[in-house]
């Protein structure tokens, strides 16, 4: 049968292929690490929430596996990356904890800003309901 010449043909093919880590070159490793890092960032400047920079961070680290051949480094990184991704999770959760517990659900509790503009619709709604007296009256004087 020809089993034993596919078991011969994938040792050779294993032999002639240099498979490498990555299925692209550190060029294009690079180019989309920037990428990433950017966006991140500048998701960061918008929204200020810490999970962005610590994946931005993580993005930076996966390029030292092209600093050397050693498994230890390789190891070193990859459990890096993955402390760097569950702190990345847990960050993301306990933020969107922090952030629900500031915002008012509605029980009559107001920010400076709603009550600052709240006065000064009171204001000007006085200013005009005076206003309109004052030309009722002068209507009923002149009559």
């Amino acid at each position: 049968m020809e089993l034993n010449n596919l078991f011969l043909t994938l040792s050779q093919q294993a032999q002639v292929e240099d498979p490498t880590l990555f299925p692209f070159s550190f060029n294009l490793h690079l180019v989309f690490v920037c990428l990433g890092v950017i966006f991140f960032v500048f998701r960061f400047l918008k929204q200020r929430k810490p999970y962005q920079m610590i994946m931005s961070a993580a993005m930076l680290c996966s390029l030292g596996i092209w600093l050397s051949e050693s498994r230890k480094l390789f190891y070193f990184i990859g459990l890096l990356e993955l402390i760097m991704l569950i702190a990345a999770f847990v960050t993301s959760i306990v933020c969107k904890k922090d952030e629900n517990d500031e915002k008012p659900d509605g029980d009559g509790k107001e920010s400076d800003e709603e009550k600052a503009s709240d006065s000064a619709d009171d204001e000007d709604s006085k200013e005009s309901s005076d206003m309109a007296e004052d030309t009722y009256t002068d209507e009923e004087e002149g009559e």
